[in-house]
């Protein structure tokens, strides 16, 4: 039995912008709660139904006990959990390991659309951990402590650097540092090969990936292989660090998805729309 999970939903504010809920998937080393700083409210004052969730032994969903243990295909369990919720055919916008989740969902389901971000390549992590053991070795053993032993205060200056800009990560950013938690290790081991995707751009609802220019974590040069890899719409913004969704220019990336949102859903629902006079 899957355990309760964590779920949060806003409405969308005046007339919606569209029939397709929002579907946030957080990352490794976090919970719902990354979305709800801007996110979540964001995207519902634009007029959309939004929702986010803790994967199980996150945030304030159950199976905390049993994290370590939990798989990408239990992930990606939970995620389906949500979308059967709905009533509609969800957008899907993962950060990091939830790009990676997402991916594994579209295997085996349709989404409206799909926002990939900061994402995990479709070929896991040996590629980004390779280039950061190799060009910022700091950060790659920190990124390791981080799993041994958690948010542990001696980690704070160099992840704070690579997850948010300087600026802000000395006051929010601490107090977004102290609310991670290690990731199962099965997971992680997945995402090193153990559970490879095969979904190919035949499969893909129409997709964006972005990422931001100096990510540390997951490289441009990734970002940009797996919007080629699936024939997806690409966009990189600039300063901006691998916590996309937090950091100061947060709003920023939101725009930037907001735009290729309404154009994607209002040219689907025209398509749609004259297949069905047809």
């Amino acid at each position: 039995m899957s355990p309760e999970l964590e779920i949060f939903r806003r409405s969308p504010t005046g007339k919606p912008k569209s029939k397709h809920p929002l579907v946030f998937v957080h990352g490794a080393f976090t919970g719902a709660w990354c979305w709800n700083e801007h996110f979540l409210n964001w995207f519902a004052d634009k007029g959309f139904e939004t929702v986010s969730f803790s994967l199980r032994g996150h945030g304030g969903s159950g199976g905390r006990q049993l994290r370590s243990l939990a798989s990408i295909d239990d992930y990606v369990e939970d995620l389906e959990e949500v979308v059967d919720t709905l009533g509609q055919t969800p957008v899907l916008i993962g950060h990091s390991m939830g790009g990676y989740i997402i991916q594994k969902y579209l295997e085996q389901h349709t989404a409206e659309a799909a926002i990939l971000m900061a994402s995990v390549p479709p070929e896991g992590l040996l590629a980004s951990n390779t280039m950061m053991a190799m060009a910022q070795p700091d950060l790659y053993f920190q990124m390791a402590w981080l799993q041994a032993i958690g948010p542990h205060t001696f980690l704070r200056e160099r992840l704070g650097r690579a997850m948010l800009s300087p600026d802000i990560a000395e006051d929010e950013g601490m107090i977004y540092f102290g609310r991670l938690e290690t990731e199962s290790q099965r997971a992680l081991l997945d995402m090193m090969g153990a559970n490879p995707i095969f979904l190919t751009a035949d499969d893909t609802p129409a997709m964006l990936v972005i990422g931001a220019h100096d990510d540390e974590i997951i490289q441009s040069e990734l970002i940009h292989h797996t919007a080629r890899k699936y024939h997806a719409d690409y966009a990189l913004v600039d300063d901006i660090h691998h916590a996309m969704m937090l950091d100061k220019n947060w709003e920023k990336v939101a725009e930037t998805m907001l735009e290729w949102l309404q154009v994607k859903l209002v040219t689907q629902q025209r398509t749609k729309g004259n297949k069905s006079a047809a």
